[in-house]
């Protein structure tokens, strides 16, 4: 009877003398070789979600190398820290009317006895205009010049090298930058001065300034690539340097700055023979406010902290917080209003910089008009249910739509539509807004819990591809805390998938993503609205659905006077909602004349008329308008754009007005070497504050373990590698050729 039966390769005797050993070996090595680069390539491309890698040694310090006082960062991994430099805020504000001129003064202290380059990632407003830094040593103070970023990042590298103190300054997002500093001493402290100019945001009759304090873990899209990496090339000497940055995401094929958007979150602990202290306040902040409204106030308010406001007159008030100094874990928002009937119905500010006249036009449409369509709506809902959302966020935004099924009448129609990972609609399509269908909404709504990715979208995409039903105005209301890293890629799929539907934007949590929020709902032509805190649902929303039920001021056109030459940004306006003002800036030949806003709501005529000569002297003004039409370039490049030329155009005007931009960074450089020769600066990566409210993102936390990719790399050929093994020590044999059978 024969049969065939696997007998231990080192009991059966082979009189071949290896001669099919090599060539099983070979076959095998081959074998072996075809899954690792498999699994490499997949471990390359193939992960759609924030990827993890483990941090640099030189960035790490063990308990034996800790002094009392000192601040370090946790890790996952026991008994592994990372130092921390302390970080300490001043922030001044100057109100005057309608513009803010900011001062932020980060303080960095080196709380232990290694030399050290500090790196703080750190939110601004993402329409603030950055036009000056300074860095201060003791007494000494060396003014910021701006740069190329290119230029910029080599004078500071070399700077950093040679042992001089140097900081550098350089925009991620327009809400998001980068402070790099380098050399800074055992013990000492350097404070970075960085100043910007904002316009004054107004909204259903009142004003508001808005201060981001901390930056919500962005979710990063796409698989890992080499060929993703940024790569600067130095104009002078062609030095090629990868633009890696320290954060806890590598960077992917769609987002090729990932790690320089991703910063830690963890919070600081001060570390005294091995005791942490968790009272310390985390990244503490003090607010000075100096506000002259030009008109009578009703009062002054925030509306995430507690203030003290002092006045006199009721326009002019000085500001601070009631605490004196806070963790930097939330937004600060400031809301001033104006007494019933102060609000002026227009307002120009001028300044002249030599030869060149600039002016900001402000002009309040009416604040009612008949309604404009009898047209029933079509409601389609996106709620966001990411990690990101989770803590307050989730129910903050299941508080809003909940609201939002309230206000709708049995004539509309609507959907929902929640994503993170996956996307998941209600309906297949929006359905009559009747008692049984709402009722369905509802327990949907309760159901939602907040866990995994943010891909938005999938989630967009399936909201703007259902048809529209003939008879009905469709709107979208997009309730998310905006925490993607993949902003320029959607604001292109709003503006090409959306159709004659407009997009509406909640922004939701303590430290949402306000230039995700504001660009999507622009480039949606609807509005964004932010909700901070439960309690303020109610109102916000009540506003919202205000607008999304009032007629919109369309067809808007400014005349200027004729034989002056003008450029004025936006060239064209966007619909407006009623209680929201025209706002334009402008460079003229000479301030006369006078200008004519007109457009049209509910097809009927409206238009004001201002004389320019009356505008109010006010610095910033110039900045303004280099801010403003940076802007619209930068969205002329999500329209489609000529990249280079829109580059070179930005960097230009940039570089006239000295701003901050993704192409231009400020650099100090302090001439005599601070740092002795043979010592070593490690990087010291200042963290953000945990979002207030929300539930810990691990992903967002150092990581000292094998990074996810060699993991994945290591697992699959150690599988791969015993499969084999066993296919060579179990071969089959013959039990007549073996003589013996076993």
């Amino acid at each position: 009877m024969n049969y065939q039966k696997r007998i231990p390769r080192h009991l059966v005797i082979d009189d071949s003398c290896g001669t099919n050993w090599g060539v099983r070996a070979f076959k095998y090595m081959l074998y072996i070789m075809c899954i690792a680069g498999l699994m490499f390539t997949l471990a390359l491309f193939g992960s759609a979600y924030a990827v993890e890698y483990s941090i640099d040694e030189s960035m790490q310090i063990k308990m034996d190398e800790v002094e009392a006082g000192s601040l370090l960062m946790k890790t996952d991994q026991r008994g592994a820290y990372l130092m921390a430099v302390s970080l300490d805020t001043k922030v001044d504000m100057e109100i005057n009317g309608m513009v803010a001129e900011v001062s932020v003064k980060q303080s960095f202290k080196n709380t232990s006895s290694k030399w050290s380059e500090a790196v703080y990632v750190f939110p601004l407003p993402e329409d603030s205009a950055v036009n000056s830094m300074k860095m201060t040593i003791g007494e000494r103070e060396i003014i910021g010049e701006i740069k190329k970023k290119a230029e910029a990042k080599k004078i500071y590298k070399q700077a950093k090298k040679a042992g001089k103190k140097a900081s550098l300054v350089e925009q991620e997002r327009p809400n998001m930058f980068t402070n790099s500093l380098a050399n800074i001493g055992p013990g000492e402290i350097v404070i970075v001065e960085i100043t910007y100019i904002q316009k004054i945001k107004f909204d259903s009759g009142s004003f508001s300034l808005r201060f981001p304090m901390t930056i919500n873990p962005r979710y990063i899209p796409g698989g890992f690539s080499i060929l993703s990496q940024t790569v600067e090339i130095d104009e002078t000497d062609k030095d090629i340097e990868l633009n890696i940055g320290d954060g806890w995401a590598v960077d992917t094929d769609r987002i090729s700055d990932a790690s320089r958007i991703t910063p830690y979150i963890v919070p600081i602990a001060k570390v005294n023979n091995e005791e942490e202290n968790a009272a310390e306040l985390i990244n503490p902040v003090e607010i000075n406010i100096a506000l002259n409204a030009g008109l009578q106030l009703d009062g002054v308010s925030s509306s995430y902290h507690q203030i003290i406001s002092d006045s006199d007159d009721e326009k002019n008030y000085t500001i601070k917080l009631a605490a004196g100094k806070v963790s930097m874990d939330s937004d600060f928002e400031l809301v001033w209003t104006p007494k019933t009937g102060a609000i002026p119905e227009a307002a120009i500010f001028s300044q002249q910089v030599g030869e060149d006249n600039f002016a900001m036009v402000m002009v309040m449409p009416p604040q009612k008009i008949s309604a404009q369509s009898s047209l029933p709506k079509e409601m389609i809902y996106i709620i966001d249910t990411s990690g990101s959302m989770g803590g307050t966020s989730i129910f903050q935004a299941k508080e809003s739509l909940l609201y939002a099924l309230k206000r709708l009448k049995s004539s509309d129609r609507f959907n929902i539509i929640e994503f993170n990972s996956h996307t998941k609609g209600l309906f297949a399509q929006p359905r009559q807004a009747g008692y049984n269908n709402l009722q369905k909404a509802r327990a949907f709504v309760n159901s939602l819990r907040a866990n995994g990715g943010t891909e938005m979208a999938p989630a967009l995409q399936q909201a703007f591809a259902s048809q529209e039903t003939e008879g009905y105005l469709r709107q979208v209301v997009f309730i998310t805390d905006g925490s993607v890293g993949n902003e320029t890629e959607l604001f292109k799929l709003i503006k090409r998938d959306l159709g004659k539907a407009r997009l509406y934007t909640v922004g939701i949590g303590s430290a949402p993503n306000s230039y995700f929020m504001k660009k999507s709902a622009k480039f949606g032509r609807g509005t964004f609205t932010y909700i901070g805190d439960q309690g303020e649902i109610s109102s916000k929303m009540s506003d919202l659905f205000k607008k999304l039920e009032s007629p919109v001021l369309h067809d808007l056109e400014i005349v200027w006077p004729q034989g002056i030459s003008v450029e004025v940004w936006p060239k064209k306006i966007q619909d407006l909602y009623l209680g929201e003002p025209v706002l334009v800036s402008a460079k003229l030949e000479k301030i006369d004349g006078q200008i004519i806003i007109k457009g049209k709501a509910a097809d009927k005529q409206w238009s004001r008329t201002l004389k320019i000569s009356k505008g109010i002297n006010h610095s910033g003004i110039s900045t303004i308008w280099a801010r403003d039409k940076i802007e619209a370039l930068m969205d002329k490049h999500v329209s489609g754009g000529d990249s280079e030329e829109i580059k070179k155009e930005i960097t230009k005007i940039a570089l006239a007005h000295k701003l901050l931009t993704k192409y231009t960074s400020f650099v100090a450089v302090e001439q005599v070497v601070s740092r002795p020769e043979g010592e070593d600066a490690k990087i010291s990566l200042v963290p953000n504050a945990q979002p207030k409210g929300q539930s810990p993102q691990a992903y967002a936390y150092p990581k000292t373990a094998t990074p996810m990719q060699l993991n994945l790399i290591i697992g699959f050929l150690l599988i791969m590698l015993a499969l084999g093994v066993w296919k060579i020590d179990f071969i089959p044999v013959n039990k007549q050729q073996s003589g013996k059978g076993v």
